[in-house]
């Protein structure tokens, strides 16, 4: 079990509380928020429980400092994708698994997924409402800077690049159902999502 002081490979320790949050961010994926208890997540911390309780004054102050770090890191995974030197395709590939793809990675489990989705509304609707409409807005400036560049048209298709943003968002999602997929099977179908945006996209249609 790693240490609250321990160093990832780049050498950088990572703050306690961030050890924390990363611990119970897999538990709430394993288990689900109601079934992770503050004893459950100092000892996969590897933290005391006095300890626990000197960053968070419980269960639901972790849970809100666990989405708060959890959108920071998607949000430094979407900078690197839309910095990407890569075609179009690729680099909105890279941004729907930024969001979509990690967050299956962190949280896969389908069994707690009602659970979590219903918790963070209890807890933080408006600001995952804030985050998810500013992830809606890193999708349309792509869209509308590929465009722009001359890479993709929206001359072939009746939608503007809100709306292709939106219906990307909502493959996105809907590429969870039909049978509990693999991370490797989720991260195929947000590709071929991009794959076939790009084509429907195409400033050269055949």
């Amino acid at each position: 079990m790693s240490r609250p002081d321990s160093k990832p490979a780049d050498g950088c320790a990572v703050p306690k509380s961030d050890h924390i949050a990363d611990a119970a961010r897999r538990l709430f994926g394993r288990y689900g928020f109601r079934r992770t208890s503050m004893d459950d997540i100092a000892r996969e911390a590897g933290v005391a429980k006095a300890t626990l309780y000197l960053h968070f004054a419980g269960k639901e102050d972790v849970f809100r400092f666990m989405l708060a770090r959890t959108r920071s890191l998607t949000e430094q995974k979407c900078l690197a994708a839309e910095q990407l030197a890569a075609p179009f395709r690729d680099r909105l590939a890279a941004l729907l698994d930024a969001k979509f793809g990690c967050g299956y990675e962190w949280f896969g489990n389908a069994e707690h997924w009602a659970e979590l989705y219903a918790t963070i509304a209890a807890v933080e609707l408006e600001e995952n409402q804030a985050f998810e409409q500013a992830y809606l807005g890193r999708l349309k400036k792509l869209l509308t800077a590929a465009a722009h560049a001359g890479e993709i048209s929206f001359s072939g298709i009746d939608l503007g690049p809100e709306a292709v943003a939106q219906t990307l968002f909502q493959a996105a999602m809907g590429a969870k159902t039909g049978g509990t997929a693999t991370l490797d099977e989720y991260r195929a179908r947000l590709r071929n999502i991009a794959t076939l945006a790009t084509a429907a996209l195409d400033k050269h249609p055949r």
